[in-house]
């Protein structure tokens, strides 16, 4: 559910304000997921079932092993946002230490993306009455779009109108940002990208969406140190979701069992976090 352009991200922020909960008190409905992030063993077997599954032969081997997880009582969350980043991961520590091929990686990591859109809550009819709208873009030629699903999938299971522009051009970021007022705008780029490319996309988000739509930039272009982040724009750089939420002014439109799982992460060893990449 989307509100159109005659009302502003502020208007629905406001309107909404009786419906949401702080970001802190979402930690409180998180112990069950928590204690899965715990469970080094059964996590472990999860990672290896899903590995398997999209190296498999059979391409459909994905769909199955999905099924099991979800019969097993495996929330989506905890599968979409922890259990599949750690697997691309795997893969790609594999190509680099090349004991898998570039074709198994490659294959891998469709198949993988694939499992992320299946568990995907796009249901329109399921999004809270005055949902904040997001939108999530990945940069024109981005091949680096996990992330980016992950993240769209993970902002819908909290509540959140999101509209994904992936590799989508100038124009078509102009013509999607221009037909609706959007709270925030969420621009995934990977270190492939350059800071004069950021800052003209940047530019171009701000002269579509308005100035007082907030513009935060994550992924490893951010996180693995690009020089001169000042220099692209935006209002904010960070990879983690809940302090790009917090920034925007942003609340949780949903809570209970609806809550985001890597609240629980966040209070695990250090060693042991898993970030949601922007």
């Amino acid at each position: 559910m989307t509100d159109g352009p005659e009302r502003s991200a502020g208007e629905r922020r406001q309107s909404g304000e009786g419906a949401v909960t702080s970001l802190a008190s979402q930690a409180l409905s998180v112990l069950a997921t928590r204690r899965l992030s715990r469970d080094e063993r059964r996590e472990e077997a999860l990672l290896a079932r899903i590995e398997a599954a999209v190296l498999d032969r059979d391409p459909n081997r994905r769909i199955a092993v999905l099924a099991e997880i979800r019969k097993a009582s495996i929330p989506d969350a905890w599968v979409a946002e922890v259990l599949i980043p750690k697997v691309a991961r795997r893969l790609g520590e594999d190509w680099c230490e090349d004991s898998r091929s570039f074709a198994e990686v490659t294959i891998g990591s469709a198949r993988l993306q694939a499992m992320v859109r299946d568990l995907d809550p796009s249901d329109a009819s399921d999004e809270p009455d005055e949902a904040p709208l997001l939108a999530v873009v990945v940069p024109e030629h981005e091949f680096h779009t996990l992330g980016a699903l992950t993240l769209t999938g993970q902002l819908r299971r909290l509540g959140f109108a999101v509209k994904l522009l992936l590799g989508a051009d100038e124009a078509e970021v102009v013509d999607a940002l221009s037909v609706e007022r959007f709270d925030a705008v969420f621009v995934s780029a990977s270190d492939c990208e350059t800071t004069a490319g950021l800052s003209r996309l940047v530019g171009t988000i701000r002269r579509a969406a308005g100035p007082a739509t907030p513009v935060i930039v994550g992924g490893s272009a951010i996180t693995r140190g690009m020089a001169d982040t000042g220099r692209i724009g935006a209002d904010y750089y960070t990879s983690d979701v809940f302090e790009a939420l917090s920034v925007c002014g942003l609340k949780l439109p949903r809570t209970g069992d609806q809550c985001h799982v890597m609240m629980a992460e966040a209070e695990a060893p250090a060693s042991r976090r898993v970030e949601t990449r922007l």
